[in-house]
């Protein structure tokens, strides 16, 4: 028999950012539980509010298959003496495994002849395994945070409340955290507080809409933009498009219901994010706009459920709101009272990092290396990239951000709007801006010249600087955010707007911190080291196969556009036949040449065989429009070329016995092969490929 099963935790309001990380952790841990204990089962469909997580899952079979295993026993020679009666061995054997020494039969192993018997393990029914696979699943849920509150001591982002868990119309008992299975929910807890009945899985959203929870979390964000439109529907704008603030405040309510508010008109004169930052990260407030995007005095606030009191409570709101934009207000204009390049010298005072000296020291740095770096690879951006370097963290000693609340991500952006009201240069005040770009994997990147030029600087000086003051990432934990950091230098270098190497950047990072790192080649060398993984990760991330990515990495990680081109130029060869047999002879040679040292140049006059002469000659005629097309960056072309090399390959291996017992013959054919892996390693390491048969 095949059953809905429905599985409802009931809790205090968890916190918004906890939920849908939460029920996916769950509805993954619950499914792997089951199917660990090979119990069939259909559609699974998650549901989440803040007071609950919640899963129904289709056609769960009531009880495990039976299973047939196979034990072995004690050896034949034990079990049975010489006139073929069973012994103590055999009999006691069988008594374990509940036969009959009629049902043992003899089996073949490794070790000889055993006795045998099959087993058959009858299925549990669901409902105790429920009891196991269900606690675990849910003490496995990964919060952020986690509290106890009864005495069992189990762990949970806010207090259990209620249980609900059904197997078809049956409830499944079962307690957690003091908690016992029922049938019964609960309803929003304003507008409908009672116990809700379920009477079976099939009914749990209707009977929860009855009392006004939306359970389902595409069907509550539908209604929130619903709610929006209803109260913009009277050519009041448009909300700001903010997917992010969709998702948090999602999952703030069971029952949303829209309010339109506003704020006085003055607080326009505020640059616009810290407007909306005001709105979006202390009140969950969208932002309003018109046609063209700008700003309206205006804001959606989405309150848990309609109330008596709507006119209160949105005075309410409007009242918290016009505090905290009075409040960045006053920042704006203190702030404004030193323009930028009167707060560098402050920056003395402030502690970058331990042993790597203050943010003016750091400001220092930056500007050296923007120029050195602009200078080489765009010289047309360098005086405003070393200007942006001068004047860019000084928004970190404003009230704004060094309020410690929510402005404080607007970090770079107010350094922007400082820069702008001093009268520093557009592309000065940009660039300070886009230092922080990108900020997260799918950011934008700098838009401008001087921008990207920062930004390398900032990232290659953190990075530099952490892994000099030993701060490396240990597994998941990266709290300076060195990852980040790396993959940036690597989207905008691959952008190749600035077309300058990565062991370039890292030399004139490294030389702006003089005798600061003690070992700078160590650290060099661990940043490498450091790129390579990060760099592998974004290449196989695009779908390239790791195998070839490996192999593009051998040649260096200066260039990455190039690596990725040449990885997408092997990946479009390697399903052929003459691929895969090429890679075979490449392998062959980098066997043979394992441990030679330095090669001689190819002596022709010492060929002995004529495949030996053919492969020459074929290296010769290739080696030329080969470079050439590496040169030009023709990938495929270049491919196409070392296929052509394959015949000659397989025939000299074929044909020639490298290891000829007279010296000078064999170093020239060692010579011949080196001659090979240095032409193909200037595309890539081919040896790194795993073909079909290699693969576990």
């Amino acid at each position: 028999m095949k059953k809905d099963l429905l599985v409802e935790i009931g809790s205090e309001e968890i916190p918004a950012g906890y939920v849908s990380p939460a029920v996916e952790a769950f509805a993954q841990a619950v499914t792997a539980g089951l199917r660990e204990e090979r119990i069939e089962f259909g559609e699974v469909r998650a549901f989440a509010t803040p007071r609950r997580l919640a899963l129904r899952i289709a056609d769960v079979v009531e009880r495990q298959p039976d299973r047939e295993r196979e034990v072995t026993g004690p050896p034949k020679r034990v079990a049975f003496d010489g006139e073929g009666k069973p012994t103590a061995a055999a009999i006691g054997f069988a008594k374990t495994q509940g036969v009959s020494v009629d049902d043992l039969r003899t089996v073949e192993t490794e070790r000889g002849e055993y006795m045998a018997v099959t087993v058959i393990d009858r299925g549990k029914p669901l409902g105790g395994l429920l009891a196991e696979v269900l606690p675990r699943a849910i003490g496995s849920i990964p919060f952020p945070r986690t509290m106890r509150w009864e005495e069992s001591g189990f762990l949970f982002a806010r207090p259990i409340r209620w249980l609900v868990l059904l197997l078809g119309a049956e409830v499944v008992p079962l307690t957690i955290a003091g908690v016992e299975s029922g049938r019964e929910s609960r309803g929003h807890r304003f507008l409908h507080p009672d116990p809700v009945p379920i009477a079976e899985p099939s009914e749990y959203e209707s009977a929860l809409r009855r009392a006004s929870v939306l359970v389902d979390p595409a069907e509550r964000r539908g209604e929130i933009e619903k709610e929006i439109a209803r109260v913009l529907s009277a050519g009041e704008g448009i909300v700001y498009d903010d997917p992010g603030l969709l998702d948090t405040v999602n999952f703030l309510v069971e029952r949303p219901h829209a309010l339109l508010g506003r704020f006085d008109e003055r607080f326009l004169d505020l640059p616009d994010q810290v407007v909306i930052t005001a709105m979006r990260s202390h009140q969950r407030y969208f932002s309003v706009v018109d046609g063209e995007g700008k700003l309206l005095p205006r804001f959606v606030a989405i309150a848990n459920g309609p109330t008596s009191s709507e006119e209160a409570v949105r005075e309410g709101n409007e009242r918290v709101l016009t505090a905290r934009l009075a409040d960045a207000e006053f920042y704006w204009n203190e702030d404004r009272r030193l323009s930028p390049a009167e707060r560098v010298e402050t920056l003395g005072r402030v502690v970058w990092q331990e042993g790597m000296g203050t943010l003016l020291e750091k400001t220092e740095r930056l500007e050296a290396i923007a120029r050195k770096l602009a200078r080489e690879a765009a010289p047309e951006a360098e005086e405003s990239a070393a200007r942006a370097a001068r004047l860019s963290k000084t928004d970190l000693t404003s009230e704004m951000i060094r309020d410690g609340k929510e402005f404080t991500a607007l970090q770079g952006y107010m350094g922007m709007q400082y820069a702008r009201s001093a009268g520093e240069p557009e592309d000065v005040a940009v660039a300070i801006h886009e230092q922080y770009l990108p900020r997260f994997s799918g950011d934008k990147l700098p838009s401008t010249l001087p921008g990207a030029v920062l930004s390398l600087a900032d990232r290659v000086d953190t990075l530099l600087g952490c892994l000099g003051a030993g701060l490396v990432p240990t597994g998941s934990q990266d709290p300076y955010g060195l990852r980040r950091q790396a993959i940036g230098i690597l989207r905008i270098l691959g952008e190749e707007r600035i077309p300058l190497p990565l062991g370039r950047l890292l030399s004139i990072g490294i030389d702006a911190f003089g005798s600061r790192i003690a070992e700078p080649e160590k650290v060099v060398a661990e940043a490498l080291q450091f790129f390579r993984g990060r760099l592998r990760g974004l290449l196989t991330e695009k779908g390239l196969p790791y195998d070839v990515v490996d192999a593009v990495l051998e040649t260096g990680l200066d260039r990455p556009a190039d690596l990725e081109r040449r990885a997408e130029a092997i990946r479009d060869f390697r399903e052929t036949e003459s691929f895969e047999k090429l890679v075979l002879g490449f392998k062959r040679v980098v066997n043979i040449l394992k441990g030679s040292g330095e090669r001689k140049p190819v002596d022709p006059s010492l060929f002995r065989e004529k495949e030996e002469e053919e492969l020459h000659a074929a290296l010769a005629r290739v080696a030329g429009p080969y470079e050439d097309a590496l040169g030009r960056g023709e990938y495929g072309k270049a491919m196409e070329l070392l296929l052509g090399l394959r015949d000659q390959i397989d025939r000299f291996f074929d044909s020639v016995l490298v290891m000829d017992k007279e010296e000078r013959i064999r170093e020239n054919r060692f010579a011949l092969l080196a001659q090979i892996a240095h032409l193909f390693r200037n595309l890539a390491d081919l040896s790194k490929v795993v073909l079909e048969g290699e693969r576990e």
